[in-house]
């Protein structure tokens, strides 16, 4: 057993002996949401409250409330490896993170001008790898722009 797992080993249990696994198993599920649930479905609803093996999820409007009550057994069957055997659905507030809800969105496809635009950007830079650095970065950036453009 490396490090790692003896260090999560005994954070586990000390978070059990203070009463915390609930917090943390929604921390783990928070993390994996966007992963699990898939977009656009994991922008318009959050996880709030874990206690007792019941999740309690904020949604944003009447419309996805909607979707996710026929969805509830299939989400409760993604989420039963983190002990989840039933959810809560309420109207609350989904305040996911800029930077999340970016990462979450799958990247469009550029054109082929859209992307000789990008290497015009880079090519008067002489230093291979920031030349390389800025290219890669302006090329995911016009890539998540034009995805959220296409929304």
């Amino acid at each position: 057993m490396s490090r790692l797992q003896r260090a999560s080993v005994v954070i586990e249990s000390l978070a059990g002996h203070l009463g915390m696994e609930d917090g943390m198993m929604l921390e783990r599920i928070k993390n994996r949401w966007h992963e699990l649930i898939g977009t656009p479905t994991s922008l318009n609803c959050q996880p709030a409250f874990f206690k007792s093996a019941r999740l309690t999820i904020n949604v944003s409007s009447n419309v996805w409330m909607t979707q996710l009550n026929f969805l509830e057994g299939e989400i409760v069957s993604m989420l039963s490896e983190f002990g989840v055997v039933s959810i809560k659905l309420r109207p609350g507030p989904v305040g996911w993170p800029p930077q999340t809800a970016a990462a979450a969105l799958p990247d469009a496809q550029l054109s082929a001008g859209e992307v000789a635009y990008v290497e015009s950007l880079s090519a008067g830079i002489k230093d291979d790898e920031l030349r390389e650095l800025l290219r890669r970065a302006a090329l995911k950036s016009f890539a998540r722009i034009k995805a959220v453009d296409e929304r």
